[in-house]
């Protein structure tokens, strides 16, 4: 075994270290309401020499007792400062929908900073910044709002099964689609910051009208080592069910198709 199968904790990593020195760390940020777990499973499944350090977010699990951060600002300043002690070796940044904005906007503070940078970005089911939010949980009822996430997937039926168990994580969920939308909007009020240096791989899915193929597409304009855009089947979470093809993204390998899914 060249990794742990339990991770180092700190209040913002999950760190899987290696018994050899890592040829990459993949740093994973999860989608909106999502947490570090997500990405345990991808351990044993990644080659020997990379690390898996999974971004745990306030307000969820091991962090439920801390308010989730809705101001862009001051979570990417404390997840910076979290990372930098690990940027020692090449990594890439990884993130699925919610996560895809967070890691372009760290990616871009990593680089005004003049430290160390990504060798790769990946993007998944996530629109380019400069289009708006489509689920505002100020503008919405909170019976709108679960409504949204029930359709949008993700979020286990159980939640909205059980009323106290959705009005404990409600405020958490609403604050992470608030980050985005402060995301975006911090990034539409700079259309002249400058593109990243490295590539850029997205993921779309063909019936994904959260982000759609177009939109994921635009993530050209945000980068000058090029975009690698692919688009498989299905909806706004397929592409999280083909976990194979995220970690191919993240290696910067040649891309297998995509895994049938099982259905029934």
């Amino acid at each position: 075994m060249n990794t742990r199968s339990v991770p180092l904790v700190t209040p913002w990593l999950h760190r899987y270290p290696l018994c050899i020195p890592p040829r990459l760390r993949l740093f994973c940020l999860p989608y909106a309401g999502g947490a570090a777990s997500l990405y345990r499973s991808w351990r044993a499944a990644l080659p020997a020499d990379v690390e898996l350090c999974a971004v745990q977010l306030p307000g969820r699990e091991g962090r439920l007792a801390e308010p989730a951060l809705d101001d862009p600002e001051a979570l990417l300043a404390q997840l910076q400062a979290a990372v930098l002690p690990w940027l020692d070796r090449p990594f890439v940044l990884l993130g699925y929908s919610m996560g895809g904005l967070i890691a372009h906007a760290l990616a871009c503070r990593l680089q005004a900073s003049g430290g160390p940078t990504p060798e790769r970005l990946v993007v998944a089911a996530c629109s380019s910044p400069d289009h708006p939010a489509q689920v505002d949980p100020d503008r919405m009822s909170v019976a709108g709002f679960t409504a949204c996430l029930r359709a949008l997937g993700g979020t286990p039926e159980a939640v909205f099964e059980h009323a106290e168990l959705l009005e404990m994580l409600l405020p958490m969920l609403q604050a992470d689609f608030r980050l985005v939308r402060r995301l975006r909007e911090a990034a539409m009020r700079r259309p002249g910051d400058q593109p990243l240096r490295c590539p850029i791989t997205a993921l779309a899915a063909a019936d994904d009208g959260h982000a759609t193929p177009l939109q994921v597409a635009r993530w050209a304009d945000f980068t000058q080592g090029g975009l690698d855009a692919v688009t498989i089947p299905g909806g706004h979470f397929a592409v999280w069910n083909q976990p194979r093809l995220l970690m191919q993204a993240a290696l910067g390998g040649p891309f297998a198709r995509p895994e049938p899914t099982v259905t029934g």
